[in-house]
């Protein structure tokens, strides 16, 4: 039997710092938040936002996503005491964590951006194969990233699909429990890739999040922050 963990699953804040206020009664072990902290701001911009979330009073394992600069993570997430899991590793009790953040950047030109987490998708499964190698032996695995896999939780309003491939194959050959994304605003829901449960955990900016439970089974409740 497993020790039961409790993930407050959060995205999409995107400095909207008010949003965090609605969260300070729920009960939960930890934070995964899966990108998108900040909306490209600067670091005095962005400060009050990461503050806001370090002042949950729990600890924070989070990715980059798309629109959190490489000039201002970095320092600015370590001054807030964040675990910065891109490209990395965490262990909590049993549970082994691993994260990606940034997204993919279909246009090479955008890989030219010193400031932005973007990468090709075929860096996204040796990224996550060297981070799995670190937490390997756990006994409950979880995987953090800001873009969703290929085909599940990845559908945008005009009907593509534009999750990576590559974390699918990652997923598919690997099979950890849980993987928590968010990026993709309008597919909020949860769904199986064989036997491992994508959640999209929804726009923060908008007041979504979930509340995930890992026990002898994986149940999933959606939260609204007013």
């Amino acid at each position: 039997m497993s020790e039961a963990l409790r993930i407050l699953g959060l995205a999409d804040l995107h400095d909207c710092t008010e949003r965090l206020e609605g969260l300070k009664d729920i009960r939960f072990d930890i934070i995964a938040f899966c990108g998108d902290l900040h909306n490209g701001s600067s670091k005095d911009r962005a400060r009050p936002a990461a503050m806001a979330l370090a002042s949950l009073g729990t600890q924070v394992l989070i990715v980059p996503g798309n629109m959190d600069h490489r000039d201002v993570v970095p320092q600015l997430w370590r001054e807030a005491g964040f675990v910065l899991l891109h490209q990395s590793s965490f262990r909590y009790k049993e549970y082994g964590f691993l994260g990606l953040g940034g997204m993919i950047a279909r246009d090479p030109r955008r890989l030219e951006d010193p400031n932005r987490y973007y990468h090709r998708d075929e860096e996204v499964y040796s990224h996550l194969l060297k981070a799995y190698q670190e937490i390997s032996d756990a006994r409950r695995k979880i995987i953090v990233v800001h873009q969703p896999p290929r085909g599940a939780q990845d559908l945008l309003y005009n009907g593509e699909r534009s999750g990576s491939s590559e974390l699918r194959r990652f997923i598919e050959d690997y099979q950890p429990d849980l993987v928590l994304c968010g990026h993709i605003h309008e597919d909020r829901g949860d769904c199986r890739i064989g036997s491992t449960l994508v959640v999209n955990v929804g726009e923060l900016r908008r007041g979504f999040g979930a509340v995930v439970d890992l026990d002898d089974k994986i149940t999933v409740e959606w939260i609204r922050s007013i």
